[in-house]
């Protein structure tokens, strides 16, 4: 068998293979994407996870601390100038993971069933307990505007 190929015929057969070689390439790098997706998503999860569980900590092994949330939670007006700081500081941090979620949720970064059950989550905390009424009237400035409408519709503060 004899090859009998002009260089623009070997050309051609380069170009082809050059563009096998695109397009298997592209295909490597969605995969890689597509994996690090997945990476970024699970770290996501995952700290959202360890900050509830340095909250549960903190109501756990600080002497006083579940007390005076749950005193709080009942009557946020009753506290001195010391409690109502522990209690806003440590409400603070457990309400911006909430915002950080719902933001995630608005931005598409986490679906209907996810944001769901986060919300869910977070609204255990707060629905029916007035101290968190005074704890949102006082921060509301530093809250996203988006955020607080959902806070307001889901716990009826606007009623």
């Amino acid at each position: 068998m004899k090859w009998n190929m002009k260089l623009s015929d070997w050309a051609n057969v380069a170009e082809i293979v050059g563009a096998v070689a695109v397009i298997v390439t592209l295909a490597y790098v969605a995969v890689q994407i597509e994996q690090n997706t997945i990476a970024v998503e699970a770290s996501t999860r995952q700290g959202r996870l360890d900050f509830g569980r340095h909250q549960a900590e903190l109501l756990i092994t600080q002497p006083g601390l579940a007390t005076l949330v749950m005193e709080a939670e009942q009557n946020a007006d009753d506290l001195d100038d010391e409690e109502r700081l522990r209690f806003y500081e440590f409400t603070t941090w457990r309400i911006a993971t909430w915002e950080l979620t719902y933001q995630e949720y608005v931005d598409g970064l986490i679906d209907d069933e996810t944001w769901a059950a986060w919300d869910g989550y977070y609204l255990l905390f707060v629905k029916g307990k007035p101290g968190y009424k005074k704890f949102f009237s006082d921060t509301r400035p530093q809250w996203d505007s988006r955020f607080m409408t959902h806070v307001d519709k889901s716990l009826g503060l606007n009623d």
